[in-house]
């Protein structure tokens, strides 16, 4: 790293990295054209630097038992920061929130909710969702197909 900023050689392993965060440090500095020490102290630095944030295995939802995947649109009743923070808490606890991000617009929130089967939501929704006080109006779309679930951002 240069001044805090990932260098070429750092952006070519952060790529490198998000295709596959598995791989050994001496097959990525074989990639790299480096040692393997002086790579893995890049990756160090880059971690430090919170450039990585986690490694994890994206799973195959349908093997995992979870095939239904939602989107989920949330409008509240109130838009103070206390009551959002409380909404915000509450389903980043819930482990079929997969995704939960707070935009503008019309709604407040998005979520991904995953799910056995439609009815399995349902009941998610009905008890869990539409059962937090401040909630206003819900929207839900089944997704039909995912075209594109992750990509390695470009640094």
């Amino acid at each position: 790293m240069i001044n805090g900023k990932p260098d070429e050689i750092d952006i070519k392993l952060l790529g490198l990295l998000q295709q596959d965060a598995s791989v050994d440090i001496a097959k990525l500095a074989k990639l790299v054209h480096r040692s393997a020490n002086p790579v893995h102290e890049r990756i160090k630095k880059l971690r430090q630097a919170g450039y990585i944030k986690a490694y994890i295995a994206v799973l195959d939802r349908a093997l995992a038992g979870q095939p239904v995947l939602v989107i989920v649109h949330v409008k509240l009743k109130r838009q103070t920061q206390m009551l959002l923070g409380d909404f915000e808490q509450t389903v980043t606890r819930m482990t079929q929130v997969q995704f939960c991000l707070h935009v503008s617009g019309g709604w407040d929130f998005i979520l991904h909710v995953t799910a056995t089967t439609p009815q399995a939501y349902y009941v998610f929704l009905m008890e869990r969702i539409c059962g937090q006080p401040n909630v206003e109006h819900v929207e839900s779309s089944f997704v039909m197909k995912e075209c594109k679930s992750y990509s390695p951002l470009v640094v």
